[in-house]
């Protein structure tokens, strides 16, 4: 009797080493295959171009440069720099990516006789301005600081009225498509007590005219 309870205890401990086994065997093979596919469709540190044809057209008439009046008990801090041509860098896909075109853009603070600042209200507020027109957030996010360091010597505007704290701070931007090219980029931060907008409109693609 002692001798079949004993080999009765040793198969049973067998099969259950077994089925152990194989239970972590088709773990193993699960978490291979799941691996593999995630990089095979992305690999460490690789960034998908962005792809202005992915943004759908606005046809809202969106009225003149630069199109939007400040939030109610908001106002600019300094004098705001606009020039009929610049060139600014965009994160585009978290790529520090330069537009060139017409350029406006500032400090926003409170006005005068307002209440404290208030991030959430000022962030907010350009977001349904800006989205009810046809506007499309395509980032918002922290930059890194390798594509900072990459574009330093040639972004010479930065420290200037209106420029974007990239390094403390996440940053909005958005996209109004128009049907001619001249598309609108916007970029937006804050922090506990101020905020900045940027705004460039691309020149119109000219069209050619028959011979």
């Amino acid at each position: 009797m002692k001798k079949t309870l004993i080999i009765l205890s040793i198969g049973a401990l067998l099969a259950a080493c077994n089925k152990k086994t194989e239970q972590k065997t088709e773990a193993a093979k699960d978490t291979v295959t799941i691996g593999n596919s995630t990089a095979t469709e992305k690999s460490p540190g690789e960034t998908t171009q962005f792809d202005i044809n992915a943004v759908p057209v606005s046809t809202v008439e969106v009225g003149d440069f630069p199109f939007f009046s400040f939030p109610k008990g908001l106002d600019f801090q300094n004098k705001p720099v606009q020039r009929s041509f610049d060139r600014l860098y965009f994160p585009l896909n978290g790529v520090m990516t330069p537009i060139e075109g017409k350029v406006w853009k500032t400090y926003v603070v409170n006005g005068k006789d307002t209440e404290e600042w208030s991030l959430p209200y000022f962030l907010k507020s350009y977001d349904d301005a800006i989205t009810k027109v046809g506007g499309v957030k395509i980032f918002d996010g922290k930059v890194s600081q390798p594509e900072l360091d990459r574009i330093k010597e040639e972004a010479k505007y930065f420290g200037e009225e209106g420029s974007i704290d990239y390094w403390n701070e996440p940053v909005k931007v958005y996209i109004i498509r128009r049907s001619n090219g001249d598309d609108i980029y916007i970029q937006l931060y804050g922090n506990t007590s101020t905020g900045a907008i940027q705004i460039l409109q691309k020149a119109p693609v000219e069209q050619g005219t028959k011979p």
